[in-house]
C-alpha cells in the first residue's frame, strides 16, 4: 500500500525523464527518492499527523473519513471503496476514547 501511494503520488509530478533511467517508472523512483533524501534532511514538522479517522482493512492504508449526510454517529458504517486496492474494505476507525466503552 505505501509503494502503491508512493507511485500513485508521483504520477501527478512533472518530472524531467532522466536520461540515465532505463525506464519511466525508474525516473520517478529516483526522484522519489531524491524527495524523501531532501524530507529527511529538512526541519522538523510539528504538526506532521496520520490520518485516524479511517483504515482498509486489506491493504492497511490510513484515510480520512468524509461525513455523508446519512451518516449516524451511533450505527456501524458500511465499507467504503479503498483509493489504493479499489476494494471495499475502508471503515471508520473508532477513537480510543470509545474503544475502551
Amino acid at each position: 500500500a505505501r509503494e502503491f501511494s508512493l507511485v500513485t503520488a508521483s504520477r501527478s509530478w512533472n518530472m524531467r525523464a532522466q536520461p540515465v533511467a532505463c525506464c519511466r517508472f525508474h525516473s520517478a523512483v529516483k526522484e522519489l527518492r531524491g524527495s524523501a533524501k531532501r524530507l529527511a534532511n529538512g526541519k522538523c514538522l510539528q504538526t506532521f499527523r496520520c490520518f485516524e479517522e479511517a483504515q482498509c482493512s486489506k491493504c492497511g492504508i490510513l484515510s480520512l473519513w468524509l461525513a455523508e449526510e446519512d451518516d449516524d454517529e451511533d450505527e456501524e458504517q458500511e465499507p467504503r471503496y479503498c483509493a489504493c486496492c479499489s476494494g471495499r474494505y475502508v471503515r471508520k476507525l473508532v477513537p480510543p476514547s470509545r474503544a475502551s466503552l
